[in-house]
């Protein structure tokens, strides 16, 4: 059996299998699904190894998926990696442990190159190393330097990117923008599960349940109102990004770089009496202050003036329709103005 053999099996199954219409998101992620489910090949036989029947359950899954791939015309190291780690469960399930593992390893390197392209992130010990290398005489289990993440992520005042290396020990971390200087909060945990929960006025409740890479696992929850939503396939990596007084600013997806940003929900007192809480012009002038204003000392300056004296202006404001229409219309213009540049929601 070799991958050309594993390919004509499911091309196979393509044609006569009826289905309903498949879509390259929904098949990427059920793809990451299947990999993170595969277990490592068996390292000797057992009689009645319970690895061979994993493999042979598993192997009808991958052959399904593996036709939805070629029925899309999927090609490149998705289709690789599908057909590859099928071959590898098909000798594991027909007991041929020694040719498994090297197909297995090859499998791997198709996978990560297949998320190459929009991953954000990188392991130092990222490869699986052999159960022994007669070559170097090296084994997975020789003691070898702590690993470190690699990643580029972006600033949750400024929204500008950066590169920076953490530990995967630690879920939190603390990090200082490279651009506008600003402190910020990132917490790393992959996905186990996302549930997206519809709720009235064009609003989704996201519960994530997260694992650290530590192992910790969690749950987060939070509510949007983006035009678009926010998915995650399970094992993926992603980066919970907090301003300095804890409040959750944007959520980035390092393995597909999708980011949802937040609305901050800090006080707008004048404009929030002028529109009421909800409206699209506040979500503006917030982005405004965060992108605009804090991360520079006079705009952080302008800000806490206003916190001073925003109560009192919006106080004076609510009790005077007339101003309070005119502070509406201007603010409507101001808003119009800045919306083209304003980040508010999934980009």
């Amino acid at each position: 059996m070799q991958v050309d053999d594993v390919i004509a099996r499911a091309r196979a199954r393509s044609q006569t299998t009826l289905s309903a219409p498949d879509d390259g998101d929904t098949l990427r992620r059920d793809a990451l699904g299947f990999f993170a489910s595969i277990p490592e090949p068996p390292v000797y036989r057992r009689r009645d190894d319970p690895a061979r029947a994993r493999a042979t359950e598993l192997l009808e899954d991958g052959e399904r998926l593996l036709a939805r791939a070629l029925k899309q015309q999927v090609e490149g190291p998705l289709l690789d990696a599908l057909a590859t780690h099928a071959l590898a469960l098909w000798l594991i399930s027909n007991n041929q442990i020694e040719a498994a593992e090297p197909v297995w390893l090859r499998a791997l390197e198709h996978e990560r190159t297949a998320t190459a392209g929009q991953r954000l992130w990188k392991r130092s010990d990222d490869g699986v190393v052999p159960v022994y290398d007669p070559a170097t005489g090296t084994s997975r289990f020789d003691p070898r330097p702590e690993a470190f993440v690699h990643a580029t992520l972006a600033c949750p005042h400024c929204r500008k990117v950066m590169q920076l290396d953490f530990s995967p020990r630690v879920a939190h971390h603390r990090f200082g923008c490279t651009h506008c200087r600003m402190p910020y909060w990132a917490y790393f945990a992959t996905v186990r599960a996302l549930e997206v929960h519809p709720l009235p006025g064009k609003r989704r409740r996201y519960v994530f349940r997260v694992e650290e890479l530590s192992g910790t696992q969690t749950r987060i929850e939070l509510e949007d109102s983006a035009p678009t939503v926010m998915n995650a396939a399970h094992q993926e990596l992603l980066a919970f990004l907090y301003a300095p007084e804890g409040s959750l600013r944007g959520v980035l997806n390092l393995d597909t770089s999708r980011v949802l940003w937040l609305p901050s929900r800090g006080p707008c007192f004048v404009a929030t009496v002028a529109f009421g809480e909800g409206a699209w012009q506040l979500a503006v002038l917030r982005a405004f202050r965060d992108q605009r204003l804090l991360p520079h000392a006079p705009g952080r300056h302008l800000v806490a003036l206003y916190y001073r004296h925003g109560p009192a202006l919006a106080a004076w404001v609510s009790e005077r329709p007339t101003i309070r229409a005119g502070t509406r219309r201007a603010l409507d213009l101001v808003a119009r103005a800045l919306r083209p540049r304003a980040k508010t929601g999934l980009e």
